[in-house]
């Protein structure tokens, strides 16, 4: 069943109460915070989350927050993910990572047809993960046929692609004349496909994002939906009732990975302000013998604090916003969804100044390797240079929204 704006869509809900729900997983994911931060460094040097870790994960419930209750998920609403990755992200970057897209790959799942979600949560299983790289690299190639398209290419950035049962990839739609068109999203089963490794790099090095190489692979249609049907709140669904899966999907784009970030830098300032204040830190080079009674550090832990307080409330209202337009199914209007990017954009940059005021404060001992702030630094510098992260490109679509030149809109996801 497709859902557009101009019809009257159906009653939404979620399955539980979600206050109930929130607080049922934040217990859950609390438990295993100890775990996480033990395995953070071996998930660093080993390139991706240790078994140990992700299976914590999986049996704490932190990777099926937007799995449906039907196939054992927990339709926890965007507030919950929010809460709930924050959390995470205290002990260990990857795994808020792993928060993020891994729940974001059961909230597309969840959009799609029948087809798709039978498939993925056969048996009513909320246990198969799946893994959205959606931009591959030059060279990929899509062939059409009666019925479906074949595919072949390689797919860069897959977070959890050692993990992941099934992968929702993207590939450009071309007319007769070769000409993009849309963007097609994909469903592909992940055993038997190559996983090249080729992630190598300073920051969120637990993530595993290897290369799947997929070689001539047949996706039938009803196992597709193209990125224009997701920003125009056209979902293939057969259970249009269910809120989980009528967020507006534009917001949702904008707001999905600055949430590791914002938890990154909470968990920077928790680390920075623990150790000032459990014992005297002298300033070195000056007669502080406790860096506390410095009006530098008490200016630079005040401006931190606002600013990563601040992005963090930006992204509860966010949260809490998409979760009341869940239930009405109709998508938020433009000027709505341009601010809603603009606040990400703003929350990005809060955080990075505020982590940068942080290592001042700790100096340089915060790069020393048994010092964790040094992990979550180089991680929030890598997961807000994220694609949809990049504060700039949400500037300029407000800009563009607020002055009426919508033809110069340089993005799909609006």
């Amino acid at each position: 069943m497709t859902t557009t704006q101009a019809e009257s869509p159906p009653a939404a809900r979620f399955a539980r109460d979600l206050g109930e729900v929130r607080k049922e997983v934040l217990a859950r994911v609390e438990a295993i915070l100890p775990a996480l931060a033990d395995g953070a460094a071996d998930a660093e040097a080993e390139r991706d989350l240790t078994p140990e870790s992700f299976a914590a994960l999986v049996e704490s419930g932190a990777l099926r927050l937007f799995a449906p209750r039907r196939a054992g998920g927990y339709e926890a609403g965007y507030r919950t993910y929010v809460e709930s990755t924050v959390l995470l992200a205290r002990a260990c970057g990857s795994s808020a990572w792993f928060s993020f897209i891994l729940n974001h790959g059961d909230w597309q799942t969840g959009q799609m047809s029948a087809a798709v979600q039978e498939r993925v949560w056969a048996g009513n299983s909320a246990s198969a993960k799946v893994a959205v790289p959606l931009a591959p690299m030059p060279g990929w190639r899509a062939e059409r046929h009666d019925g479906g398209t074949t595919v072949s290419g390689d797919w860069p950035y897959s977070s959890g692609s050692s993990h992941a049962d099934w992968a929702l990839i993207g590939f450009p739609l071309l007319d007769d004349d070769g000409s993009q068109t849309d963007n097609m999203i994909g469903l592909v089963e992940t055993s038997g496909i190559p996983v090249r490794d080729t992630w190598h790099v300073a920051g969120m090095a637990g993530t595993g994002s290897n290369t799947y190489e997929i070689r001539d692979v047949f996706i039938p249609d009803e196992e597709t939906t193209t990125l224009s049907a997701m920003m125009n709140h056209q979902f293939e669904t057969p259970y249009p009732a269910e809120a989980q899966y009528q967020m507006d999907s534009v917001v949702v784009f904008h707001v999905a990975t600055l949430v590791p970030v914002v938890g990154l830098a909470k968990a920077a300032l928790e680390l920075t302000m623990e150790r000032i204040t459990t014992r005297p830190k002298p300033m070195t080079y000056t007669f502080y013998a406790d860096t506390t009674k410095s009006p530098a550090t008490q200016f630079a832990m005040s401006r931190a604090t606002w600013l990563i307080e601040t992005a963090l409330e930006q992204t509860r209202a966010t949260a809490d916003a998409l979760d009341a337009q869940a239930l009405t199914a109709r998508p938020f209007p433009a000027i709505d969804r341009a601010t809603f990017a603009m606040r990400s954009a703003q929350a990005h940059r809060m955080c990075r100044e505020g982590v940068d005021l942080l290592l001042d404060v700790q100096g340089a001992g915060a790069f020393a390797l048994n010092n964790p702030l040094q992990r979550i630094w180089r991680d929030m510098h890598v997961a807000s240079r994220h694609g949809l992260s990049v504060p700039g490109m949400k500037e300029e679509m407000y800009g563009r929204t607020l002055l009426g030149a919508d033809e110069q809109q340089m993005t799909p996801i609006r």
